[in-house]
């Protein structure tokens, strides 16, 4: 009953904290926009998961359990992307990365025995976990304090599963100390309050972003063509104007407090020479010779020449 309960709050905390109120923020700034996407998949994989744990406690079935597991590593492999604040190559990677590991958790749960892929599922969750508590405590995008909360819980975490690992191997599950840390009760509880930790982070880092967003007055970032007159004898002033007209509709697009200035805009993305840069690659398909000729300089507003 407890653990149905449990289980309860947690998927209904977490569908709140980071789907219902993370996905409406889509037009944060892109850095941002990131992590709430890749912890909203962490957070849905944690559901997953568990539902897949509630499968295998009430039929035994060992698909379930397996999924449950893979789940669990890619909850937690994924928020650590989120985190890390990566290019989008070393984004992909690294989630090549964890879903490997997690495949490979599956498939060993699936071809041992419940004792031997408990331990090896507790060593993979003590790596993974320890470098989402790591990444957190070094996160560019998270606001300090929800940084330092998720950085503790994924840490404790870190911690809970190495001592799993280390009984397993060491004592094994059969004594009081080896029925403790198999327990289901308790390995539940932990991992249950470690995801809610997970949500709270998501609702206290939009709090800080919609505080540092309605600041005044904004530092801002100046992205223009740099010399527009070479730009015009060189390709034409028509080319020119489409190129300033695309960087502002990125800019707006991206950042809804963006203001047009002069050959360019003025914008609050953080990183904004290489967000805007990415973003005009993607989505105008700007050749390298073309983003080369953004320029960046700082300002303030009420400050910048909108001439």
């Amino acid at each position: 009953m407890l653990l149905t309960i449990g289980l309860a709050a947690m998927c209904i905390g977490v569908a709140v904290s980071v789907v219902g109120i993370a996905l409406p923020r889509a037009s944060a700034p892109v850095p941002f926009t990131t992590f709430l996407q890749y912890a909203t998949m962490a957070g849905i994989l944690s559901i997953g998961s568990t539902v897949m744990y509630v499968v295998h406690r009430y039929d035994g079935a060992r698909l379930a359990l397996s999924v449950g597991d893979a789940g669990m590593v890619l909850a937690a492999g994924t928020m650590t992307v989120a985190v890390a604040a990566l290019s989008t190559r070393r984004r992909r990677a690294a989630l090549g990365v964890v879903t490997a590991i997690a495949i490979t958790t599956a498939i060993v749960t699936a071809s041992t025995s419940e004792d031997t892929s408990l331990v090896i599922k507790a060593a993979v969750l003590t790596v993974v976990s320890g470098a989402c508590a790591l990444a957190a405590a070094r996160s560019p995008v998270v606001p300090h304090t929800p940084a330092r909360l998720l950085a503790t819980a994924m840490g404790l975490y870190a911690v809970y599963s190495a001592a799993r690992a280390v009984v397993g191997v060491t004592t094994g599950w059969a004594g009081p100390v080896g029925a403790v840390f198999r327990s289901l009760e308790i390995g539940a509880a932990i991992a249950i309050a470690t995801v809610l930790v997970c949500g709270l982070t998501v609702i206290l880092s939009l709090g800080s972003a919609t505080r540092l967003s309605d600041s005044d007055p904004q530092e801002l970032t100046v992205i223009a063509i740099s010399d527009a007159r070479l730009v015009a004898a060189a390709y034409g002033p028509d080319r020119l104007r489409s190129l300033v007209d695309e960087l502002r509709v990125a800019a707006h697009a991206l950042d809804d407090r963006a203001v047009d200035v002069r050959h360019g805009v003025a914008t609050a993305l953080p990183s904004a020479l290489s967000t805007l840069g990415d973003q005009m690659q993607n989505a105008f398909g700007w050749n390298p010779e073309e983003i080369a000729l953004l320029s960046e300089r700082g300002g303030r507003r009420g400050r910048i020449d909108q001439r």
